[in-house]
């Protein structure tokens, strides 16, 4: 069993304050922003910052805490 959870998460668009604001899990049942979630936009490649923009977020199990942002095709330390 892998020790991290890995989600996928695309971009709303919203930069403010050095964060981005993505999705996670988007068009699978989520509501109300219970997906949203805020990251520093450093953590992001230049090239995902863009809206819509699909990506996967890697979270520690056990701790619950981010990890990493991974490219769709990028495996899972």
């Amino acid at each position: 069993m892998s020790k991290y959870w890995r989600y996928p998460a695309k971009v709303l668009g919203c930069l403010r304050g050095g964060e981005i604001t993505i999705i996670l899990c988007a068009g699978i049942g989520l509501t109300n922003g219970g997906g949203r979630q805020e990251l520093p936009i450093q953590l992001v490649s230049v090239d995902l910052r863009m809206p819509n923009s699909e990506f996967d977020v890697l979270f520690e199990r056990a701790s619950g805490h981010f990890v990493k942002v991974l490219r769709k095709e990028e495996a899972c330390p």
